[in-house]
């Protein structure tokens, strides 16, 4: 947004220049507008919004942050709001109304027209996050026994209230879907030629009651711009467009970096979260992550009353670098493993070809700390003995901490949990514990034997 436009549209607000503000709205593109009304505050907000002409007003309220939503939604009219709802495109309006209360959600809904009542209460019996409640039902479809012109007349018909009808959908008599054309495939064939000469019966499609991750992997597969949603029949449904795929896409890598950083997914932006909400989103993860590190605290208290003083002393100076080289470790592997999953490069079924990798690669980086930490240990002037220990400790807890991060994100996946969890501190925290126990273990007993 250029700064002198919206300096400008405050000036006009502070005047109460309506007539100047209209003026001067009527002209600008929508994401402008929507660039400019998500800056301004509740009462100005309202102003504005109530000034926008209303083939705009529905677009650009599904496009604005939540709580400027609900702003507008306290500051509006009922008979406005109604407007809106019946005007925004299904698939945001169902958006809007499962993110609201329940009982606001209701009136709402008993504010929509008959058709638009039926199509909102027919999304939102979808499962939350499945595809159902991405699609919409604005599309064209048409026969396989068409003709080209009857084709475009349909389009010219209905295609202005279709969310897009750069690609069309064939289907049968009980709504069957049976192929999808693109709009430059019908433009360029001939006025007489029928829908069935330009069929392949190739189509890809998205099952409504399938999670939403399963579109945005599919949407990435096939590039696509549109994808159909069918039932388990194949009965056309609706279609998902690429703009709800990333607005999917975003929610769920936002999701896998809170979880990676041992917080639990916000429903809203940072500086919309309350205070009290924020602090339960963070706390059980933290007090989880202190109570897992008791264990290593018990673990060096258990080495502590094994150990001669003199060896604990030496050993003690080589917790951090051994701690932190397990840590680092494994949640470098379990951020590729991550990545690999969430662009579907790999999936569960392949732990046994990332074990034997693993397992080798594991071995050749700790051989290589392993070195460093010897020679670290003898410029530091320690008795040979813990040089080795040190050297010996680092090749297991590096191997180990390969091999776990690997595989834990696997695990996580298979049995229906978020692997993304698995990264950060929760690897780093169980790794504190294996990486003390390894090493007080190996590195104590060669300090011991070699005097």
């Amino acid at each position: 947004m250029n700064d002198t436009i919206q300096s400008e549209i405050h000036g006009l607000l502070k005047a109460k220049d309506l007539a100047g503000i209209k003026t001067r709205i009527d002209g600008m593109e929508s994401h402008e507008l929507t660039d400019l009304l998500s800056k301004l505050v509740a009462e100005d907000l309202a102003v504005a919004f109530r000034l926008l002409a209303r083939e705009h007003a529905a677009d650009i309220f599904g496009d604005l942050p939540f709580e400027q939503k609900e702003d507008l939604l306290d500051a509006l009219s009922s008979e406005h709001v109604a407007e809106i709802l019946n005007d925004m495109p299904p698939d945001e309006r169902t958006e809007l109304l499962e993110e609201l209360p329940g009982e606001l959600a209701q009136r709402l809904l008993a504010t929509l027209r008959g058709d638009q009542s039926e199509i909102a209460r027919s999304l939102l019996n979808y499962p939350e996050d499945s595809i159902g409640r991405l699609m919409t039902p604005e599309y064209v479809a048409v026969r396989p026994d068409w003709t080209m012109d009857r084709v475009f007349e349909h389009i010219r018909k209905v295609g202005e209230a279709m969310e897009t009808f750069n690609v069309v959908y064939v289907v049968d008599e009980h709504w069957k879907l049976l192929d999808e054309l693109r709009l430059e495939k019908l433009v360029l064939a001939g006025r007489e030629t029928i829908v069935r000469d330009l069929m392949d019966r190739h189509v890809a499609a998205l099952r409504a009651g399938d999670d939403q991750e399963e579109a945005v992997e599919l949407f990435r597969k096939y590039e696509a711009l549109a994808m159909p949603v069918v039932d388990t029949r194949g009965i056309l449904l609706g279609i998902v467009t690429v703009d709800d795929v990333m607005d999917v896409e975003e929610e769920e890598a936002t999701e896998d970096f809170q979880m990676m950083a041992a917080v639990r997914t916000l429903k809203h932006p940072y500086l919309a979260t309350p205070y009290v909400s924020m602090m339960i989103k963070r706390l059980p993860w933290l007090v989880l992550l202190f109570l897992a590190e008791i264990l290593t605290v018990a673990a060096l208290d258990a080495f502590r009353a094994n150990l001669d003083q003199a060896v604990l002393a030496l050993l003690i100076g080589f917790v951090p670098l051994i701690n932190s080289c397990a840590g680092n470790t494994g949640s470098q592997m379990s951020a590729l493993v991550l990545r690999s999953l969430a662009v579907a490069e790999l999936g569960p079924a392949d732990w046994h070809r990332i074990l034997g990798r693993e397992l080798l690669r594991g071995l050749s980086l700790g051989l290589v700390i392993g070195g460093m930490g010897f020679v670290t240990a003898m410029v530091f002037q320690k008795p040979l003995g813990l040089s080795i220990g040190v050297m010996v400790a680092l090749i297991g807890v590096m191997l180990l901490a390969n091999v776990v991060g690997a595989m834990l994100p696997l695990l996580f996946k298979r049995i229906g949990v978020d692997p993304a969890v698995t990264s950060g501190p929760f690897i780093a925290s169980m790794m504190d514990v294996s990486a003390i126990l390894i090493y007080f273990s190996v590195a104590g007993s060669i300090l011991r034997a070699t005097g």
